[in-house]
């Protein structure tokens, strides 16, 4: 049933609101520095949490794409800042070279570069593994040297180990997006591959690829039985439920030359292109024939409360003009109108200052306030450097989106000229900030941290993934009630343009609601499985399993740490966490001679990953020992090198 948003309920939300209402420029600050990564670059950014400690890190492109591009991906791990005394501040640190993220299919060939990629337990270990895929841009007259879409296993500790597997089988593809899904509900994750031209010259296409997982990293082509054979230059894509019928659907987003496919999935293996009937359409403005636009991005939400997916299109090549189709709100009409899709260009109200080519290469959703009404957050670059800009859209109450970057002070020389974006909540402090790259080099990496949205009420939602659920559970549904206000939200991974990613966990704004009703999960397995919570606590993760809440503590005594060292061997810095993320009391190093080594600085500052400095210590074997409170001690050997 879709859920109506009455006079009343307005007046009870607006009546709910916090004092806080005009944004200001103390909603938001740059954060670069003060997490390291004044140094990072990048042209694509991926985010979700590769070591277990909860914490989202960073996997980065920098967009150099040539042939002998080796270093094409960096990794980054979010661990607590050791030089700061104040509570929960945090750091990035680089462990690319320790990463295994960029190794070679052929050993000492030259290699091209990365330009896209996914992370998810495609293996069902518990732990983040990558998938990475390359562009060759003229693929009628590229020399193979042996580089495909990979899989690279990952360990829980930031690093990979590539694997043979399935997706080298595809041969030489011009991959321009991932996205990740379980089509067949059989507790595999599966992917399916957005591609580019064959020969783009004389204009020969490609089709998009529908890889089945077989739930050990390895991937089964299985396109031509899914009815995925209609061809179409893409610039990514995306997976969500559109029609809430429990299967994931497949939305493609189509270079210029064609309106975009919507792949229905039949929940038999089967999926149907439903684009011209529903209204999923790139160049909406004119018809099919009309505005030759470009999707770059396809961003699912249901952005407007009511129940069903709706999406935001990035659009390139568009203008201001009242004529000119650009980026759109696309509507999802729900069961009543048979979930056909309707883009309402009014929905959006930009500011000065304006370009008049539109590059609007990428956007992500979020709730900048916690309000309760998500808003947009989009990257536009290239075209007109000067006036191509990040925006920061506002969603209003009659779900409108007004432009409110400048009102924030983010009109500014780091937000300007962008190319991808990602949100995260980098800190764990209950609300989305946002971290963007831009498009000319070097590509400086900027991160905004969110300073508002913890003024309102929120809740945080983690799943473990029970039986017959992949164990990152994408296309799980997440239902939170308060107080008439509803909120949904789905899973995924893979977004649009090079497979932009967010963290797993979700993230909904209750702004002034101060409890919640219920939390609703609905379950990507063979029977939609639902769990449900009543009155959960507020402004805090919430950890959710088939059988309920996941209350770690009731569980330590059946449970063994482990305590991880990374990397081993070591050069200038080791990383120290325990596997049940429990937080040491003391940590030391000591040499093989029993000596406690004070030169070795460890850092214990209440974090669940712990840095330890080793330029003091002289090249050999030595003992990391951990203490914890009540008494119990783990121990492991490392090596630091020269």
């Amino acid at each position: 049933m879709k859920y109506l948003h009455h006079s009343s309920t307005l007046l009870a939300a607006a009546l709910l609101a916090t004092a806080v209402q005009a944004q200001t420029q103390a909603w938001v600050s740059l954060a670069t520095a003060k997490l390291k990564l004044d140094t990072a670059c990048a042209a694509n950014i991926y985010v979700t949490d590769i070591n277990n400690d909860h914490y989202p890190d960073f996997l980065t492109l920098k967009g150099s794409w040539a042939i002998g591009a080796e270093d094409a991906l960096n990794v980054y791990l979010n661990i607590r800042d050791t030089s700061s005394s104040a509570p929960g501040a945090r750091m990035f640190v680089d462990i690319t070279g320790i990463s295994g993220a960029n190794a070679m299919p052929v050993p000492d060939s030259v290699s091209r570069g990365t330009i896209v990629a996914v992370l998810a337990d495609v293996n069902n270990d518990g732990n983040i593994d990558l998938i990475r895929g390359n562009y060759y841009h003229r693929l009628e007259s590229f020399t193979d040297y042996g580089d495909r879409c990979e899989v690279l296993l990952g360990d829980g500790t930031g690093h990979f180990t590539l694997v043979h597997n399935g997706l080298s089988g595809l041969g030489l593809v011009n991959t321009t997006g991932f996205s990740l899904l379980d089509y067949d509900r059989d507790g595999n994750i599966d992917l399916f591959v957005a591609t580019w031209f064959k020969d783009y010259n004389n204009d020969v296409w490609d089709h998009g690829y529908l890889m089945k997982g077989n739930g050990d990293g390895t991937f089964t082509n299985v396109t031509a039985q899914a009815g995925i054979t209609q061809t179409e230059p893409m610039y990514g894509c995306s997976v969500v439920d559109w029609n809430n019928d429990g299967w994931p659907d497949i939305a493609t987003a189509p270079y210029c030359r064609t309106p975009g496919q919507l792949w229905r999935n039949n929940g038999n293996g089967s999926f149907t292109n439903v684009a011209a009937q529903t209204g999923y359409n790139a160049r909406y403005r004119q018809g099919d024939g009309g505005q030759n636009l470009c999707m770059w991005s396809n961003v699912p939400e249901d952005f407007d409360n009511d129940g069903d997916m709706d999406f935001f299109f990035s659009l390139v090549h568009g203008g201001a003009d009242a004529g000119e189709g650009r980026s759109v709100m696309v509507l999802n009409g729900g069961k009543d109108n048979d979930y056909k899709l309707t883009a309402d260009i009014g929905r959006m109200t930009r500011k000065s200052p304006q370009s008049t080519h539109l590059g609007d290469y990428d956007g992500s959703w979020f709730d900048l306030d916690n309000d309760g009404l998500i808003d947009l957050v989009m990257a536009q670059g290239h075209y007109q450097p000067a006036t191509d800009r990040i925006y920061i859209f506002r969603q209003d109450q009659d779900h409108s989106f007004t432009d409110i970057t400048g009102e924030l002070g983010l009109i500014r020389q780091e937000t300007h000229d962008l190319h991808l974006l990602e949100v995260l909540d980098f800190d764990l402090d209950g609300d989305d900030d946002v971290v963007i790259c831009k498009d000319a080099p070097p590509r400086n990496l900027n991160l905004i941290e969110n300073l508002i949205g913890q003024d309102n009420n929120w809740t945080g939602i983690r799943l473990r993934a029970p039986g017959g659920v992949n164990k990152s559970c994408i296309g799980a549904r997440i239902y939170v009630w308060s107080d008439g206000l509803k909120r949904m939200r789905e899973v995924y991974a893979g977004r649009g343009n090079n497979g932009g990613q967010q963290p797993f966990m979700m993230l909904f704004g209750l702004g002034g609601h101060t409890g919640i009703d219920s939390v609703m999960v609905v379950w990507p397995d063979k029977e939609n499985t639902t769990t449900t919570i009543v009155r959960p606590p507020i402004n805090r993760y919430l950890e959710i399993t088939s059988g309920g809440l996941f209350v770690p503590d009731k569980m330590q005594e059946s449970i063994t740490a482990d305590l991880k060292l990374y990397p081993n061997p070591a050069h200038d810095f080791i990383l120290v966490q325990l596997s049940d993320n429990s937080i040491p009391e003391r940590v030391e190093v000591y040499d093989m001679l029993g000596r406690n080594r004070q030169d070795a600085t460890v850092y214990n500052s209440g974090g669940t990953t712990l840095y330890c400095a080793l330029a003091g210590l002289a090249p050999g074997q030595y003992l990391m020992k951990v203490s914890m409170k009540n008494g119990e001690t783990f121990s492991r050997s490392f090596i630091k090198e020269r």
